[in-house]
């Protein structure tokens, strides 16, 4: 009769962030953990429309959960959120994005 072929994306599920702590021109960010998931995708910037100053930071591992994010400026506000991401075949997949949370550097 003939044979088909079927492709299936599966994307990471949608994590959390569960603590989020201000230093001096810094921000460490914990979330929690998703099973079978690659790495985590953090994006912090100076707008909620995430459009100004914007910073990608790549976690590349999957075990972890938490990162500090330096070199930012002192006494300034920043939006913060992450998803988790799975490379498959070289290509990364992108779950979903955490709400968006907002921290003042001190």
């Amino acid at each position: 009769i003939g044979t088909r072929t079927v492709t299936f994306k599966i994307t990471p599920k949608k994590t959390s962030i569960k603590k989020l702590s201000s230093g001096k021109k810094k921000i460490k960010v914990k979330w929690g953990k998703v099973t079978n998931s690659s790495g985590y995708q953090i994006v912090v910037a100076t707008n909620k429309g995430f459009s100004k100053n914007k910073k990608e930071i790549y976690v590349k591992s999957k075990s972890s959960d938490s990162k500090t994010i330096t070199k930012l400026k002192a006494k300034k506000t920043y939006y913060v959120r992450l998803r988790a991401y799975k490379t498959v075949k070289g290509k990364k997949i992108y779950g979903p994005y955490t709400k968006t949370v907002k921290v003042k550097t001190k």
